[in-house]
């Protein structure tokens, strides 16, 4: 059985873990330990020691931290390849598609070519990327699922509801890690989005007037997910971000 280390035990941290612990053996890290298996890492504290090399892989969800500043996140990230050493197994990163630029249009996929990448998102890759080469970095869209769905946070007369929204459930982030895990993919980027994209209003019209609608106007990027599908042979379990609440 292979043995695994997730660092960070989030929201996210947690629901991988639910799932992972069915099939591999696991530990954790967090800023306090809440359970055996679990480790007390704070990275924005010095790290003396170094516990990585006997795991087959490694997921990295701490998070890139808006509020942080590109130092601090420097920092943190620093103590993290401290931590990991010279660890050459499978290391998967969780990244955001909001590295992307806010007023791009039209269809991105891994390998458009975009010249302004955004911070901190961009650095971070570069960094772990010219460290661990195996790196299989995952660019998450929106995070939703559970207590977490769009009414909860916005309205329908909230601004730019006409813009498109690139949202991905945590039960297929779950399931696609497990499957990149299971067939030890490594050097790659996968963008994890669910494949249909709604618009904010067609969102909300649903989860808070349970009416299906279709906007005249869809504004905005749309981030495909095209690769993780065929690549994976990877069909998603919740496609459509309309429902997401359910």
């Amino acid at each position: 059985m292979k043995k695994g280390l997730i660092i960070g035990k989030g929201w996210l941290g947690k629901r991988l873990e639910n799932q992972l612990e069915q099939s591999f053996q696991l530990e954790t890290t967090r800023r306090k330990s809440d359970k055996e298996n679990c480790i007390s890492l704070d990275f924005d504290q010095d790290i003396s020691e170094n516990r990585t090399t006997d795991y087959d892989f490694i997921i990295i969800t701490i998070p890139f931290g808006r509020r942080n500043s590109l130092t601090e996140l420097s920092q943190r990230f620093q103590r993290l390849c401290q931590y990991i050493g010279a660890y050459d197994k499978q290391l998967i990163l969780l990244s955001s598609t909001a590295i992307y630029p806010d007023y791009s249009e039209g269809s991105i996929t891994e390998t458009t070519e975009i010249i302004s990448l955004k911070e901190p998102y961009i650095s971070i890759e570069k960094r772990l990327k010219e460290q661990y080469s195996q790196l299989v970095i995952l660019r998450l869209g929106g995070l939703m699922g559970d207590d977490r769905y769009m009414s909860k946070y916005i309205h329908l007369h909230h601004p730019n509801l006409t813009q498109i929204v690139n949202h991905i459930h945590y039960k297929d982030v779950c399931q696609i890690i497990e499957r990149i895990i299971s067939i030890d993919k490594n050097d790659t980027i996968y963008h994890l989005i669910a494949p249909e994209h709604p618009t904010k209003e067609e969102v909300l019209s649903y989860q808070i007037e349970q009416k299906i609608i279709q906007s005249t106007v869809r504004l905005g990027k749309v981030i495909s997910s095209e690769k993780v599908q065929t690549e994976l042979n990877y069909t998603f379990i919740r496609p459509n971000p309309i429902y997401f609440n359910d």
